[in-house]
């Protein structure tokens, strides 16, 4: 049994000197009220109070204890109200991963603006293409694009990414415009980690297969070769806005541009999200909606 069942009780009788007000301003009933401080008598084998039929007294012992309880009483409301402002304002470490392009151009900058708002807050960001595993890495929150992986893991969607097949107008007047999926294999492709693009045709979502005589692994240089005419690309919105709206790259077969992915942030978990993550992934979602 709790050594603190009672106490609450007891301090409420021993400040009101009646059981009828303890009851009104504890919220319950002078049952159990009465219940109460006779149980936390009869462990601490002592008579705290002198009950008659007209008033509650204290005895000696139960004024020597009233005055200890109400130290441990405030102590507890203390550590309450510590607790309380932690939760609300956030502090403390974050430990985050995300991929080195998007976590650079956009992650780290909108954390850099929610630490200026919160100086207590500590930051450790792993950029990194392969998937860290959060669980053994220690990690609180990873940004993942695209679709994921069924797991334990908890996700908030952040944002969205959109892929553009595009490329430059001097390509187009090379080589004319493909205007079916099809024709894309008499054209130069950009190829990038994988040969095969996510392309939506009648309504559904499908993987197509591209060939081309440049290949590599950065989105910045696929962009760039893009607009100095070697191949049609097809890449994530944010590599390529920029050129889009200057027409340095205009957008093809828009038809058959697949559905928009999601950016999520991924989470341990655990019963209570942490007050800073919390914070932090509703920070996210406001920043990177206008990414």
């Amino acid at each position: 049994m709790s050594r603190w069942l009672g106490i609450d009780e007891f301090i409420a009788v021993g400040e009101e000197g009646s059981f009828t007000r303890a009851s009104v301003v504890l919220g319950v009933s002078v049952a159990h009220i009465s219940r109460q401080v006779t149980q936390l008598e009869q462990r601490l084998n002592t008579q705290l109070l002198t009950r008659t039929t007209r008033k509650v007294v204290l005895t000696k012992e139960g004024e020597a204890f009233l005055h200890q309880t109400k130290h441990l009483q405030h102590a507890m409301d203390d550590a309450t109200a510590l607790l309380a402002e932690q939760q609300s304002t956030p502090k403390g470490k974050i430990k985050l991963t995300a991929p080195v392009m998007y976590g650079e151009t956009f992650v780290m900058p909108a954390v850099h603006t929610f630490m200026q708002q919160y100086p207590d807050l500590e930051v450790v960001m792993s950029l990194s293409n392969e998937q860290e595993n959060l669980l053994e890495g220690g990690f609180d929150l990873a940004i993942r694009l695209g679709h994921l992986k069924d797991s334990s893991l908890k996700a908030r969607r952040l944002s969205a990414r959109h892929f553009v097949i595009c490329c430059s107008k001097a390509y187009l007047e090379r080589f004319g415009e493909p205007h079916t999926l099809a024709e894309l294999q008499q054209h130069q492709c950009l190829v990038g980690n994988s040969s095969y693009w996510r392309v939506c045709e009648q309504g559904r979502d499908k993987h197509i297969k591209i060939a081309g005589r440049l290949q590599c692994n950065s989105g910045w240089a696929l962009a760039d070769a893009a607009k100095k005419g070697l191949g049609i690309v097809q890449l994530p919105n944010y590599y390529i806005e920029k050129d889009l709206a200057e027409g340095n790259l205009v957008p093809i077969l828009t038809n058959n541009q697949p559905k928009p992915e999601g950016v999520w942030g991924v989470y341990p978990p655990r019963q209570f999200v942490a007050t800073n993550v919390k914070a932090l992934l509703d920070h996210l979602v406001a920043a990177l909606s206008l990414a």
